[in-house]
């Protein structure tokens, strides 16, 4: 061998040996698109994190959603002579400046005051809303909304108002504010709710199939979690509206049982109200924690149970669902609670009547999103706050009145728990309301010293 080619050959075999030594091994079973769970960057980051790869599922990501106006009507419809409006709004833990004492450590709340902003946004909020009634959640209490309304609202004419301690551990409960005197305010905050067991079988295939709740192995007290709030509002001489405000336990499937076991007493105090009076203005209003075909919402427009009917049923698009339906159907006294599938899904009017778009063409995917989105209540894009009444209530109820009033959602990269909501932002629920003809005595004008509200009778089964 010719000595000058040696150094070639030795060059040669280090060149093969380096090459060998840093490329990875061949593994023909690895697909293209296997990545190492080891090395890949968090999620949060979603500039870093953008795979090379484009899978099915990246494909598949829905585009970011920024804050805005996400669900309801942008302005409130006007009141039609002759009638009053009933409101609903789940303000989100609203707290003023005062420290409680009996408040402390994760529920201290001095650390959980509502601030400057979103006190603005909620009077906005309930400003264009323009309830005469407007029922409450998530207030700390009656000094603080005694301060809200007088900071806030004092041109709303709010003169009565009625907040009561309804036992829950966080420190806020269900309020009402009114043109109209209070004259009762019940409570029940330590009412058993063991014997609400009687109405749910005890068979898992037969309790599935009706659509109950499952039955938790360990159960929590069974009491209410928040008592409703019963309010006595007097219209005029010859008229009360009674209003049980309510805040259904939270917490989705986990909780069903115990939402349930609230809705079964509370319907067994609404049936006995009726049982004395059948004539009586009676509504249930408030966040009930639960999609309208849930069993904890269904409760109320059972026959056998209140049978109640939803404010839901005179939206603006009601007459449209029911086209097909005859007259007698379509009316007011003949019965509009019919038709559950629409409440179920909201954009049902708009899907099935094979109608056509604001352009005029087919309906699409996104008039049916849009049609949605008018009735979605809570910033979990579910409907999940009512106003629900009572038959007398229902012939008083004014036809395409019922609205969800839209106000600013977060953007859908927002985390409630890390991150400041977007200035603007209100609360996570939209406000609700309905209109009714009902006789009146004309609200007083609103006063500074306005009379403090009746004491709340705890009510014993």
């Amino acid at each position: 061998m010719n000595i000058l080619k040696l150094p070639l050959i030795a060059c040669a075999v280090l060149a093969t040996f380096f090459v060998a030594a840093v490329a990875p091994p061949v593994t023909p079973t690895a697909t293209p698109t296997q990545t190492t769970p080891q090395s890949a960057p968090a999620q949060k980051d979603s500039a870093k994190s953008k795979p090379s790869s484009t899978s099915a599922s990246t494909k598949s990501k829905k585009p970011k959603r920024e804050a805005g106006l996400i669900f309801g009507i942008a302005k409130a419809p006007p009141k039609a002579a002759g009638t009053i409006r009933l409101g609903a709004y789940n303000i989100e833990n609203f707290f003023d400046g005062v420290d409680d004492p009996n408040l402390s450590g994760e529920y201290d709340d001095i650390k959980m005051q509502t601030s400057e902003d979103r006190c603005k946004s909620l009077a906005k909020a309930i400003h264009d809303l323009d309830a005469d009634v407007l029922c409450l959640e998530e207030v700390e209490g009656e000094d603080a909304l005694r301060w809200f309304r007088d900071t806030y609202l004092k041109d709303m004419g709010y003169e009565y108002l009625a907040s009561k301690e309804v036992g829950y551990y966080r420190g806020v409960e269900q309020s009402l504010l009114s043109r109209f005197p209070i004259k009762d305010v019940q409570v029940w905050t330590s009412e058993d709710l063991a014997p609400m067991e009687k109405y749910i079988p005890k068979d898992t295939d037969q309790r599935k199939k009706e659509g109950w709740g499952d039955d938790p192995k360990e159960k929590e007290p069974l009491k209410f979690q928040r008592s409703p709030l019963k309010v006595a509002i007097q219209l005029s001489d010859e008229t009360t509206l009674t209003v049980y405000v309510l805040h259904h336990k939270a917490g989705g499937k986990a909780t069903a049982h115990h939402r349930e076991l609230e809705a079964l007493r509370i319907n067994e105090m609404v049936k006995a109200d009726l049982a004395k009076n059948a004539d009586a203005l009676l509504a249930v209003v408030g966040d009930f924690n639960a999609t309208p075909m849930e069993k904890a919402a269904k409760l109320y427009r059972d026959k056998a149970f209140a049978g109640l009917v939803s404010a839901y049923e005179f939206r603006p698009e009601a007459g449209q669902a029911k086209d097909k339906k005859s007259a007698a159907n379509d009316s007011v006294d003949a019965g509009v609670v019919t038709d559950e599938s629409n409440e179920a899904n909201a954009d049902e009017s708009a899907a099935t009547t094979g109608a056509t778009s604001q352009g005029g063409g087919k309906v699409t995917s996104a008039d049916k999103k849009a049609a949605k989105n008018l009735y979605l209540t809570h910033i979990t894009n579910r409907s999940i706050d009512y106003i629900l009444l009572s038959p007398a209530l229902v012939k008083l109820a004014v036809p395409k009145s019922f609205f969800v009033l839209g106000t600013l959602m977060p953007g859908s990269d927002y985390d409630y728990k890390k991150d400041e909501p977007p200035a603007g932002y209100a609360s996570d629920h939209c406000p609700i309301a309905v209109d009714l003809k009902v006789a009146t005595t004309k609200a007083a004008k609103p006063k500074t010293d306005a009379p403090a509200p009746p004491a709340a009778k705890e009510v014993a089964k």
